[in-house]
């Protein structure tokens, strides 16, 4: 080998950019291929070990680290430029990102709100902006909020740039299924030991129905949907490729287990939604696992015993759930049957009705650009109509619209929401042509899917490590579909 030259491992010819086939990588690609995945996975779980990434210091600190992604995404760069000469076309798919951070930076030059005082008592009086101009009701809290999203949001996309075997996303799936697994074990036996806050007690929860580390049930819920498809899309990856009898020496049964294990946490949580959510996962890729032993088998019986098989498990993953999530489950129904009671009475609040309406009127007075970047709890005071309860004559306060749609659409108007879904419409449409070719991939955004439905009547990404994992999934499956079309 001559003396300047540089070793590479031969993994094939040399493409074009997003041909879908790796390129030989040198030394210093697979460790900034490392580095990704290292990068990725602390972000993950930091975020979900730290209160969900709920807690102020746990923001800071996951945003800290989230920029580490900027470095890392102009090495990855430099290195295809270094190596190929040319810089990835996938950079195109940051445009939106560029103009949405654009449009956030711009409204901080126009405060919604100015501080002022009554007595001793802060009050932010309202600077009236135009509606025709981008402002933000609070700058600060608006830049941290962006720091965090830009962060995470390149985190995740440098996936894209840095990464090509398979192996390697995959093993980033099994980390982040197994954190998962580790959360949910955590969280049950907090839970059968009846802990009255967050790690068994030793912090307490501004929510009564908090989960292992989440405090709040509908957040877990949403995570166990994410991580449940993921370990699913594993489970499938491994069973398209092995018979039955052949699953037993590939991490397919681990991945199986994993995801019974995680499923079963979610009514034990609370979470009525979220279970339902569970359900639909469960019984689709019951549906896909029949329809795969079906097309293997030639005779009824063997089409019927791996139907049967399927069928029992789910049957009994319910019959193990029931005694153990017995507790949260009676408690969901009571609260359920006083819900329909009081929707029945005259003059019901109907409070998330009313809130959504609420919304509206918020969001409607400033269409165009919204009231600012995380402004919802600062603004919606002036629009909230449920100031006290009927029934217990308490304050009602809203941090979050309970519907993602709803909130974005008040605090980044319809501009700032439209470039908020072409950051995922744009590597979506990036990777159109490869993303039916890979079963793992198609169970990742169906995973995503059903928490962007879901966030239409609930707010899961008002939780951080929630829509950490979105991002994840959604970035693992564009950049495994252009992989899994290779030859």
């Amino acid at each position: 080998m001559a003396e300047n030259s540089i070793p590479v491992h031969n993994l094939g010819p040399e493409r074009r950019p997003d041909s879908g086939a790796p390129f030989p990588l040198s030394a210093g690609e697979r460790k900034l291929e490392l580095a990704t995945l290292i990068h990725v996975a602390v972000l993950v779980i930091t975020a979900t070990w730290a209160f969900g990434g709920n807690a102020d210091w746990a923001r800071t600190l996951i945003g800290c680290w989230a920029t580490l992604a900027v470095p890392l995404l102009i090495a990855n760069v430099r290195a295809a430029i270094r190596e190929r000469n040319y810089a990835p076309r996938v950079l195109h798919c940051l445009w939106p990102l560029l103009a949405f951070n654009t449009l956030v930076l711009v409204s901080l030059a126009f405060p919604g709100f100015r501080p002022g005082y009554y007595g001793d008592e802060l009050l932010y009086i309202n600077n009236r902006v135009s509606p025709w101009l981008p402002s933000s009701a609070r700058p600060m809290v608006s830049l941290e909020a962006l720091w965090l999203f830009t962060g995470v949001y390149l985190s995740t996309f440098n996936l894209l740039l840095a990464i090509r075997s398979r192996h390697a996303l995959r093993s980033l799936l099994f980390v982040n299924v197994f954190n998962a697994l580790s959360l949910a074990v955590f969280g049950t036996f907090q839970k059968l030991t009846n802990a009255e806050g967050l790690y068994f007690g030793l912090q307490p929860s501004p929510q009564p129905r908090f989960f292992a580390s989440f405090i709040y049930h509908n957040h877990w819920g949403a995570f166990c949907v994410l991580m449940i498809a993921a370990g699913l899309g594993l489970f499938f990856h491994y069973l398209r490729r092995h018979t039955v009898r052949e699953l037993a020496g590939t991490p397919a049964i681990f991945v199986l287990i994993a995801v019974l294990a995680i499923a079963l946490t979610v009514p034990m949580s609370g979470s009525r939604s979220c279970s339902v959510l569970t359900l639909l996962l469960l019984g689709g890729a019951l549906v896909h696992w029949m329809r795969i032993m079906g097309r293997r088998s030639q005779s009824t019986a063997g089409r019927l015993a791996p139907a049967g098989a399927g069928l029992a498990v789910l049957i009994a993953l319910i019959a193990v759930t029931y005694p153990l999530a017995k507790p949260a489950i009676q408690e969901r129904f009571r609260d359920t049957q006083e819900q329909l009671q009081k929707a029945k009475h005259p003059g019901s609040t109907r409070a998330r009705t009313i809130l959504y309406r609420d919304t509206w009127f918020m969001a409607r007075d400033r269409l165009l650009f919204g009231w600012g970047m995380a402004s919802y709890p600062h603004v919606f005071t002036i629009y909230n109509t449920q100031n006290r309860g009927i029934y217990d004559n308490l304050p009602h306060y809203y941090h979050d619209a309970h519907s993602d749609w709803l909130q974005s659409l008040a605090e980044l108007g319809v501009i700032g929401s439209a470039l908020l879904a072409f950051c995922v419409l744009a590597p979506l449409w990036r990777f159109r042509r490869s993303i039916g070719t890979s079963v793992l991939s198609l169970y990742l955004l169906g995973g995503g899917l059903v928490i962007l439905l879901y966030a239409w009547v609930e707010f899961p990404f008002g939780n951080l490590a929630v829509s950490i994992c979105f991002w994840l999934l959604l970035f693992t499956a564009l950049r495994y579909s252009r992989q899994d079309s290779a030859p």
